[in-house]
C-alpha cells in the first residue's frame, strides 16, 4: 500500500470519526448546523390527542434567525397566525378578523406552537437528555433523542435528520401515552424570506388601539362602573406587588387586567362570567383548589403557564411563569374588594 493511499485512508477514518454523533456531542452538532443558517421554511402535520378525540393541524412556519418568525396553524375551519417582526408579536385569527399584539417585554417569551427550532432549543437547554442512537424511520436512519417536557411525566422525543440535524418527527408522551405527533412534510433551509412575511398592519387605527393600547387605572377607577365584583388576591408570593391595572372594553370582551411584577411577573385577568368553551387540548388538564375547578396549561418551553377558572359571577385567567402550586394558591386566595 502506497504512502498516499494510506494517508487517504487515515484521513477518511478521521473524517468519519469526526462526523459520528453521540450523546456527548449532539447539542454541539445541532448548534453547528443551525449557526450556519439564516432561516428556514417548513410545512408540518400535527396530530394531537384531546378530550374529544384526535385533532389534526396543518402548520406552515417561516423562521428568520435574526429574530423574526411566522407560524400559521390551521384546523378544519379555524386558523391562527403568530407573526413576529423582531420586536413585537401579533396573534391573529384571520377568519374572524381578530388580532391582538403582545407588548414588547412579553413578546420575546412567546414560543408559538409547533415551532421546530423551539424543540431543538428545548433539547439543547435540557438539564439532561437521552440519546437513543440511530433508528429507522420510513426506510431511513435517523438520530433519536429524548428529553423531559414541562409537565411531570412528559417526554419529548425528536427524530433528527443526520445532515440538517432538524427534526423530521416530534413525538410527545405523557406517562407513556402519546399526546401528539408532529411530522415534517417539507423543509427548506435558507429560503428567501421577504420582510413582508413578518409584518402585520391593523386594518384601522381603532382596531390597533382597541387591542394594543393600555391605560393605567387606579383600583377605584377600575371598580367604577364594573358590572360585577372586583377580586384581589390576599396571597402573593414573596417579592411580588401590583404594578398596573388596565381595562379593555370591547363588545362581549370587557376585561380588567392586573399586572404583578416580581421575580417572574404574572397577569390576572378577570371579566364577567360567560359561557366560554373550554379549550379541548391534550395539554390542558383539570385542577382543583378548594371547591373550585380550573383548567391548567403550560407551554413546551416551560416559560408560560395559564390557569382558568370561574367564581360567582366572574371568570379569571392567571398567566405567567409561576409553578402550578403558586398559581393555585393565588387563585384560591381571591376575594372581592368591597
Amino acid at each position: 500500500m502506497s504512502a498516499k493511499t494510506l494517508l487517504c485512508l487515515l484521513l477518511a477514518v478521521v473524517l468519519l470519526a469526526g462526523c459520528s454523533v453521540s450523546e456527548k456531542n449532539l447539542p454541539e452538532r445541532i448548534k453547528q448546523r443551525t449557526d450556519r443558517l439564516a432561516g428556514y421554511y417548513a410545512e408540518l402535520e400535527a396530530e394531537v390527542a384531546s378530550f374529544t378525540g384526535e385533532q389534526v393541524y396543518r402548520v406552515r412556519q417561516w423562521q428568520d434567525f435574526s429574530g423574526r418568525f411566522r407560524v400559521e396553524v390551521k384546523a378544519e375551519e379555524e386558523e391562527q397566525h403568530f407573526i413576529c417582526d423582531g420586536s413585537q408579536v401579533w396573534i391573529c385569527q384571520p377568519e374572524i378578523g381578530d388580532c391582538f399584539r403582545l407588548a414588547a417585554e412579553e413578546s420575546h417569551e412567546l414560543v408559538p406552537p409547533f415551532l421546530l427550532v423551539g424543540y431543538l432549543n428545548g433539547l439543547q437547554q435540557a438539564a439532561e437528555f437521552e440519546f437513543l442512537g440511530k433508528r429507522e424511520l420510513n426506510g431511513q436512519e435517523r438520530y433519536v433523542a429524548a428529553y423531559a417536557g414541562p409537565l411531570e411525566g412528559e417526554e419529548v422525543r425528536l427524530w433528527l435528520d443526520g445532515k440538517t440535524m432538524f427534526p423530521v418527527l416530534v413525538e410527545i408522551f405523557l406517562e407513556g401515552e402519546m399526546l401528539s405527533r408532529l411530522e415534517v412534510k417539507r423543509l427548506e433551509l435558507n429560503p428567501p424570506l421577504p420582510a413582508e412575511l413578518f409584518e402585520y398592519t391593523a386594518k384601522t387605527e381603532q382596531e390597533a388601539g382597541a387591542y394594543c393600547l393600555v391605560e393605567p387605572l387606579s383600583l377605584a377607577e377600575a371598580k367604577k362602573g364594573w358590572p360585577v365584583d372586583v377580586y384581589l388576591p390576599s396571597y402573593l408570593p414573596e417579592g411580588f406587588s401590583l404594578y398596573v391595572i388596565s381595562r379593555v372594553s370591547e363588545p362581549d370582551r370587557e376585561q380588567l387586567i392586573f399586572v404583578y411584577r416580581g421575580p417572574e411577573p404574572f397577569t390576572l385577568v378577570q371579566y364577567p362570567k360567560r359561557e366560554d368553551a373550554v379549550l379541548q387540548s391534550a395539554a390542558v388538564r383539570e385542577v382543583y383548589f378548594g371547591l373550585r375547578q380550573g383548567y391548567f396549561q403550560q407551554n413546551l418551553s416551560n416559560n408560560l403557564a395559564v390557569l382558568r377558572w370561574s367564581l360567582e359571577e366572574s371568570s379569571f385567567i392567571l398567566a405567567g411563569a409561576l409553578p402550578l402550586e403558586q398559581m393555585v394558591k393565588i387563585a384560591g386566595s381571591l376575594k372581592p374588594d368591597n
